[in-house]
């Protein structure tokens, strides 16, 4: 590698790990670490941050339990206590937070992409458990609305129901058809961002979670394939395995996961803040 125009010689290979190039560990520290060092969490504001707010869904709640662990433990109570450290960490860094619930209460799940959408929030995160009938299957995973999920109906129905909030005086006619394409423009863009924010958070979980790291992942969740604007499904663990259903009972680990989501978050909020001040 030549950096800063000088050949530095790697013992290990270069190497694609989870859709993304990476390279030895030594050199990360040795080379990249001292390069790209990032701001302590207290640097947010000094920063000015692009990402302002985001919406922390906190998934399942009231009638609807989620996945019901073996000791007993249920998912809406993992969800929602990650959800308010999450928020909690967000906020000490400088961004505001919306919860789509803040207490033990059922939230259809139109109505937790209805808050989103009327937040004005940069960002949707929806905390989750996983669970599986193969007891042995464990880690932590991310996910953003699936390829498969056709962005045109997507834009169709945010046309017929949303406001692009545009300044009219761009366009010579703002026709039906325009305004669907835009806001096909608007949901192609917020996959990709989701993909880059969901890479982002599973960075950080492998950084400081002792945890298998799934990656990140398409799918047709609904809360995902309703929000405007860039969105990912985090899956905390298996409840459905004994060592993370005891992970995920423990607050200590709680806390763990909600830092790494935190810390992801500020991540992707970096690069985004750092791509357009250099646009």
């Amino acid at each position: 590698m030549l950096v800063d125009g000088q050949p530095q010689h790697l013992k290990q290979a270069v190497d694609f790990y989870q859709g993304a190039i990476v390279v030895p560990y030594k050199f990360k520290e040795q080379v990249l670490d001292v390069l790209f060092k990032e701001p302590a969490a207290g640097e947010a504001e000094a920063i000015q941050l692009k990402i302002k707010k985001v919406v922390i869904d906190s998934g399942h709640g009231g009638h609807d339990p989620g996945t019901i662990g073996k000791s007993g433990i249920k998912e809406k109570y993992v969800n929602l206590d990650i959800a308010g450290r999450l928020s909690k960490l967000l906020r000490d860094r400088g961004i505001k937070t919306v919860m789509t619930r803040s207490t033990d209460k059922f939230i259809s799940l139109q109505q937790r992409v209805d808050i989103a959408n009327s937040s004005g929030a940069d960002l949707f995160i929806s905390i989750h458990s996983n669970a599986n009938r193969v007891r042995s299957l464990k880690g932590f995973e991310v996910y953003y609305v699936s390829f498969d999920t056709s962005d045109i109906n997507r834009a169709l129905s945010a046309a017929k129901n949303a406001s692009l909030n545009l300044d009219r005086s761009y366009f010579y006619r703002m026709t039906p058809d325009l305004e669907v394409t835009l806001w096909d423009l608007i949901y192609s863009a917020n996959r990709a961002e989701s993909v880059e924010l969901g890479q982002s958070i599973c960075r950080a979980a492998g950084k400081q979670l002792e945890a298998k790291i799934l990656g990140v992942k398409g799918a047709g969740f609904y809360v995902l394939k309703g929000c405007r604007m860039p969105a990912v499904l985090v899956e905390a663990g298996f409840l459905s395995n004994k060592r993370e259903e005891q992970l995920l009972k423990n607050p200590y680990y709680r806390q763990q996961v909600a830092e790494a989501i935190a810390q992801g978050i500020m991540s992707y909020a970096r690069d985004v803040t750092i791509a357009e001040e250099g646009n």
